[in-house]
């Protein structure tokens, strides 16, 4: 090997070393070893899936469901299974959330006749319990003012209505499907609990031209049926009662004869405990006190002609 030769091999070698040792030291002195950091998980800017336990309405008892917040905030299966007092135990930020989502995503059936006219019962299943509340009372306070009732007596048209809502409460606490067997054997249906008797005499009160309305015995579970009811059959106890409202209250459960016993004394006790509480809203529940002021704004916008607010 010439010497020319043996140099560049020499040369090569202390290149080749020195670059594994800068190598080497660049590992050891320069290179940070980051410790392992989970994948962030995207989702949780948008969900908040904080736990959270609330109360659900299951057959006439309530049982606990365990959620999140943006279940509660954002899921119409959830609020399915909540009636408006199940909402009462939810922290207030999050029932107030949850209940404004609520509204926006029902509003359409809140306040306007053309689309009540077009549900079905079935269609009425689907919605959240507090948004029927709501819609409901609206549809008492329509058919008093479509009928008038009270006006040849000079009663306040918003006392009769806010009346009539505290019967159908008391009646059905606003379950549409409402339906209650009689000792003897009887059946009182939907939110107005119509009994047999007044579906029967309804009926013949049409035919001679009584009342403009008649409906088959299915068609009082359906709200928009039900609450008409209601209306055309408070306006002729009104009448029997010869614009006494009291009266006429005890009437609507036990009829005109028997309108002044102990049964209808109890009866407009809890009718006027209804009334106070929770269609005027003095010392309501938080959800419903909630609800209550949200509806009125509704109503004020979509019926500024219905009643001073």
């Amino acid at each position: 090997m010439s010497r020319p030769y043996r140099a560049a091999v020499v040369a090569l070698m202390l290149i080749a070393g020195g670059v594994a040792g800068g190598a080497i030291w660049h590992d050891r002195f320069m290179v940070v070893n980051l410790p392992p950091v989970e994948r962030p998980r995207l989702d949780n800017l948008f969900v908040d899936d904080t736990p959270v336990r609330v109360t659900v309405a299951a057959g006439g008892w309530e049982a606990f469901w365990d959620t999140t917040v943006h279940e509660v905030r954002h899921s119409p299966a959830l609020w399915q299974r909540m009636h408006l007092a199940n909402w009462n135990e939810v922290p207030a930020p999050l029932r107030q959330d949850a209940l404004n989502g609520m509204l926006a995503r029902y509003r359409h059936v809140l306040a306007d006749p053309a689309v009540w006219d077009r549900m079905r019962p079935s269609d009425w299943d689907e919605v959240p319990q507090p948004i029927r509340t709501v819609a409901y009372r609206a549809m008492v306070d329509y058919w008093t003012g479509y009928y008038r009732i009270g006006r040849r007596y000079d009663l306040a048209p918003a006392v009769v209505a806010d009346t009539l809502a505290a019967i159908v409460m008391s009646e059905s606490w606003f379950e549409h499907r409402a339906r209650h067997v009689n000792r003897d054997g009887s059946v009182d249906i939907g939110l107005g609990m119509a009994s047999d008797y007044a579906r029967v005499r309804l009926r013949q009160l049409h035919a001679v031209g009584a009342v403009d309305v008649s409906f088959p015995d299915d068609a009082y579970i359906n709200p928009w049926v039900g609450t008409q009811f209601a209306a055309v059959w408070f306006s002729l106890i009104l009448d029997e009662a010869h614009g006494d409202l009291s009266l006429a209250v005890r009437a609507y459960n036990r009829g005109i004869v028997d309108a002044r016993d102990a049964t209808g004394t109890r009866y407009l006790a809890a009718v006027q405990r209804r009334l106070t509480r929770f269609i005027q809203n003095r010392a309501a529940p938080p959800a419903w006190d909630f609800m209550w002021h949200r509806a009125r704004e509704i109503e004020r916008i979509a019926w500024p002609w219905l009643r001073p607010l």
